[in-house]
């Protein structure tokens, strides 16, 4: 969204959402990204993978995980898995070594359950801001 769009929709002026923009990314609030098709950037697989850890072992697991460059995101969950992933493998073989090898190799991982993404509706991240009304469809 252009800064004319959010100074129209937040009702103040371009130059001000754009010094608010650039505040609140300097503060770490927000960061702007892209988000594009893993297969359509040449990932052959992309899989959630829960993760059942050791509970003394959990935040140094999580951050181990995350200092993986393919790895998308990294979330302590409710339910069977204490952590879910997201990553994207250029190959399939890929995937089979970072299961069979690298977790395997991470201690305090007592065990994983992968989920392949056949097929992705939506990829975009949060849209919107709370309290803030989307502009009507056009």
């Amino acid at each position: 969204m252009s800064t004319a769009e959010i100074a129209r929709r937040l009702g103040i002026s371009e130059p001000t959402a754009r010094k608010r923009l650039a505040q609140i990314q300097a503060e770490g609030l927000i960061r702007i990204r892209v988000s594009a098709e893993p297969a359509d950037l040449g990932f052959e697989a992309s899989a959630f993978i829960g993760i059942d850890v050791e509970r003394a072992a959990l935040g140094r697991v999580a951050e181990t995980l995350k200092a993986y460059a393919f790895v998308d995101s990294v979330a302590v969950t409710t339910g069977p898995y204490d952590l879910m992933i997201k990553a994207c493998f250029e190959t399939l073989r890929d995937l089979y070594d970072f299961i069979f090898i690298e977790l395997a190799a991470v201690e305090g991982i007592k065990d994983s359950h992968s989920f392949m993404v056949l097929h992705t509706f939506k990829n975009e991240g949060l849209v919107g801001v709370p309290g803030v009304p989307e502009p009507a469809e056009r």
